[in-house]
């Protein structure tokens, strides 16, 4: 039994407990015999460590691959959980606003912002009822990788649950591509069984200054995040319920309010180049306080260092199945009247500034320090407020199921390279089941037509953001 250390970075609390639940609909039929196929080589001739068993060291705290030396065959040894189903019909018909782009009859006014159905509304519809929500869930012996692929008449959904230890989005995608690559015949890179994300410094060696930066991830002092916590009592005792959506934003709207936020910027000292991310984040961060009155808020964004460093570049990244992120957070004063481009500057400061080397050493530093105490992730100063994004859409970028396609195998090399990827769509979900919705959401899929977003708010904020967009759908206004 070969024993591989999983490492810090990938164990930053709530993350050793969250299996992500990520459901790719593609508009084509799968070839489930080949898939299952090239899975098992992926796994038992490449990479190995996804084919054992995650083990909770007692001792230390912290999770451990434990991987067979030598695989036993499938009948003897599972390694991973597969299951198919058949259902009659197209997928259109099955799950009705979940593919396309929402008509007028779904929009706020003539906003174009539309409120579809919650993630969890699919979970019946493509994940096995059978299936661990959480890793605790395991049962003992439990594979690492879940896999369930879904049949329509004219598309195939591929489910997946993969424990966020084992990686982020970004890795998944990395996963998928290594499977696409055994089913058209190509060996994937080699996979990256050790971090390799900086480790330049220590917390220990970090100045008073560099440790402690209010409004940014930092090692708690003892009792601290007590009242960090009371400050979301009051909202969580009196507004229980959340409205839970797949919300969609049009890209015609993004763009706008982009161009609006440059022009604003430019005006005030400059643009730092805000991106479509730092307008939806602006949005959704003003949104989650549009009911509410002026506070002092906290504002997280996950940030890929993919690319950033030697370790992490060229094709070797591929086999790159960790967490690769760091956790951006700006705070400021926000009112009724703080202005959106305001809110994306701040963002994108954040952003730039924890990519940079020393930003990026830092932040590792400080990280690492939280997993060995045992910290949450959550930044947040006491009493204050928070909000947070995560971005999926750019772990999407390119992947193209083709070599999944029946019949792809036995088209000419030429047709095979001409051949069109099928549409692709992606939504999913991390988190814990009692972890609220409300302080954070999760960019999942983008296409021409615009950005799916799962979001959850309380009641009486749901209400006050379709009341706004009834009387202001440009957020002009905002």
């Amino acid at each position: 039994m070969d024993t591989i250390n999983v490492a810090l970075t990938d164990q930053h609390r709530p993350i050793p407990n969250i299996r992500t639940r990520t459901f790719f609909i593609v508009k084509a039929r799968l070839d489930a015999d080949a898939m299952k196929t090239a899975l098992d080589t992926l796994i038992r001739d490449h990479w190995r460590k996804l084919g054992g068993r995650l083990h909770l060291n007692t001792s230390t705290g912290f999770y451990e691959y434990h991987v067979p030396q030598t695989f036993k065959p499938a009948s003897e040894y599972e390694l991973f959980r597969w299951s198919t189903s058949t259902k009659t019909g197209l997928i259109d018909a099955a799950v009705p606003k979940l593919m396309k782009t929402p008509g007028p009859e779904d929009c706020e006014g003539t906003s174009g912002v539309a409120f579809l159905p919650a993630v969890t509304d699919y979970d019946h519809e493509f994940r096995p009822d059978s299936w661990p929500y959480h890793l605790e869930d395991d049962p003992a012996d439990t594979p690492i990788l879940f896999f369930h692929l879904t049949f329509y008449d004219d598309a195939t959904v591929v489910a997946i649950s993969l424990p966020h230890v084992v990686g982020d989005q970004l890795g998944t995608a990395s996963l998928m591509r290594g499977w696409m690559n055994v089913l058209a015949g190509k060996a994937p890179p080699p996979m990256m069984d050790e971090d390799p994300l900086p480790h330049g410094r220590e917390w220990s060696q970090l100045s008073k200054e560099e440790a402690r930066k209010k409004g940014a991830m930092h090692v708690r002092s003892s009792g601290e995040y007590i009242f960090v916590i009371l400050g979301f009592i009051p909202d969580m005792v009196f507004h229980k319920e959340e409205a839970n959506h797949i919300m969609f934003i049009p890209m015609a709207l993004v763009k706008s309010l982009r161009a609006r936020f440059h022009k604003e910027l430019e005006a005030n000292g400059g643009d730092p180049g805000i991106s479509d991310n730092d307008v939806i984040t602006a949005v959704m961060c003003k949104f989650s306080r549009i009911h509410k009155g002026p506070m002092t808020i906290t504002l997280g964004q996950s940030v890929n260092l993919r690319g950033r460093f030697s370790s992490m570049t060229g094709p070797a990244v591929g086999g790159f199945l960790h967490n690769g992120m760091a956790h951006a957070s700006s705070r400021f004063h926000m009112t009724k009247k703080t202005p959106l481009s305001e809110i994306a500057s701040h963002n994108r400061h954040a952003i730039d500034e924890v990519l940079t080397p020393e930003g990026a050493e830092v932040h590792l530093a400080i990280a690492r320090e939280m997993v060995r105490r045992k910290q949450t992730l959550h930044i947040c100063e006491p009493f204050e407020r928070s909000y947070s994004i995560t971005s999926w859409p750019a772990a999407w970028k390119d992947l193209d199921f083709s070599p999944a396609v029946v019949g792809y195998s036995e088209l000419e090399k030429s047709q095979q390279e001409t051949h069109k990827p099928p549409e692709l769509f992606v939504i999913g979900r991390g988190g814990e089941r009692k972890t609220p919705h409300r302080f954070h959401a999760t960019v999942m899929f983008r296409n021409d037509a615009g950005y799916w977003l799962d979001m959850g708010v309380t009641l009486q904020c749901i209400a006050a953001i379709k009341a706004h967009l009834a009387k202001d759908p440009s957020l002009e206004n905002l």
